[in-house]
């Protein structure tokens, strides 16, 4: 059975360039049967996936519209001085730093 491919059309609906957080945000009206991921939205706006940030992605149930917020940095400089990583992320980062140090210690101490 061939999979079915998913089309999607897309219309720019506004974009607005922020020069004072150097980048520029868009609201996005998308036409697709299902979800678009993060990599789909920014071949959409043929952007870098790391500098694409999604806000949000608002559908109504049955229906296969959605209408997208996305803000798209000019650099990853940019990106990490404004935007916040979340609490859970965070300490997952900071618990598998210290993981990381510990297993390089015992690898020292076993070396000796």
């Amino acid at each position: 059975m061939p999979l079915k491919q998913n089309k999607m059309e897309s219309k720019i609906i506004k974009q607005n360039k922020n020069l004072s957080l150097k980048r520029e945000e868009y609201i996005l009206d998308v036409k697709s049967s299902k979800n678009p991921s993060k990599q789909d939205i920014s071949e959409l706006i043929k952007s870098d996936a790391d500098l694409t940030v999604v806000r949000k992605i608002d559908g109504s149930f049955g229906k296969d519209k959605f209408s997208i917020d996305v803000v798209v940095y000019a650099t990853k400089a940019d990106k990490d001085l404004v935007e916040t990583i979340p609490r859970k992320v965070r300490k997952k980062a900071v618990a598998e730093a210290k993981k990381a140090v510990a297993e390089a210690r015992k690898a020292a101490e076993g070396a000796k």
